[in-house]
């Protein structure tokens, strides 16, 4: 078969566990060995069986693109390659998003190139394929697939969220920064894959959301009132959910410098608009605290 529709299948039957697939079960009629030994799994006989998983990061570069073209209809009809030369660029989240557009648009050609390849060579994946005389490779840690998925659902997540454009650029410079240390091999037309410097080290892993800061605003600052153990970004990542002159900011503790932010970067982390509106005159915000003490960090 294809191997865009032996993935594709895959992909399916994974997805729809449990979900009204039909069910085969083996039953022994006749105390007899002999006879047709069935597999244990209900995926049929394998035959140049698909890499576990291959298409998530093919439909994540679908999802991707998808959303480009419903932002710039001028996309449609034009092929992959000059749809990523014509993608938006004006802000630094843009341009990461555009990068991470490059190499899962290499993955996808791999995945639906009648002589792509896609390989699993001990926990490294390698895709690639030769087209129109340029050769083009990937080689990424499983990991860093995992990324470059979780990359893409926080890109889109981002504009049905609070988080103003800085702070989603801190989110995403971390990804972007951690998949490139996944990639150990990337060229295509334009060769190695871009780098780019991140103004934080930002714990991307977890958040905790701040809904009740205590501050104040002084000498051209906003100050927080933070105890010393709990000032500490790797073990308490903060964001802090500040009403200022009636708007909302959610401003993280990577941004502060001795628990202090300037009032100049304020509006750098002022809630983005959502649908015309303000997320703090549409969004009412819950949060589950957690109960701290000096004992020692949150797990």
């Amino acid at each position: 078969m294809n191997r865009f529709i032996d993935s594709l299948t895959e992909y399916l039957a994974l997805t729809a566990r449990g979900g009204g697939l039909t069910e085969h079960r083996e039953i022994k009629l006749y105390s007899n060995g002999a006879g047709v030994q069935f597999l244990r799994d209900d995926r049929g006989i394998p035959c140049d069986h698909p890499i576990p998983g291959a298409l998530t990061p093919g439909v994540a570069f679908m999802l991707l693109d998808c959303y480009y073209e419903s932002r710039d209809p001028g996309l449609e009809g034009k092929t992959v390659r000059e749809r990523y030369l014509a993608l938006p660029r004006g802000t630094r989240a843009e341009k990461l998003a555009a990068q991470v557009y490059r190499v899962l648009k290499l993955y996808h050609m791999a995945l639906i190139h009648p002589a792509g390849v896609i390989e699993d060579s001990r926990g490294v994946i390698r895709a690639g394929c030769t087209e129109r005389g340029t050769a083009f490779c990937l080689i990424v840690t499983k990991s860093g697939l995992a990324l470059l998925e979780a990359f893409v659902t926080s890109f889109l997540n981002s504009f049905r969220r609070p988080h103003g454009e800085a702070y989603v650029e801190a989110l995403l410079s971390q990804y972007y920064a951690d998949i490139t240390n996944e990639i150990k091999k990337f060229h295509d037309e334009d060769a190695d894959v871009l780098r780019f410097r991140k103004k934080y080290e930002f714990n991307r892993y977890f958040r905790l959301d701040c809904g009740n800061p205590k501050y104040v605003i002084k000498d051209g600052q906003i100050v927080f009132e933070i105890a010393d153990p709990f000032y500490n970004p790797q073990s308490y990542p903060i964001d802090f959910f500040v009403m200022v002159n009636e708007e909302l900011h959610v401003i993280p503790v990577e941004a502060l410098t001795d628990k202090k932010l300037s009032l100049s970067e304020l509006p750098d982390w002022k809630a983005r608009v959502i649908d015309g509106k303000s997320a703090s005159s549409q969004l009412h915000l819950e949060f589950g605290y957690e109960t701290v003490s000096n004992g020692g960090p949150m797990s």
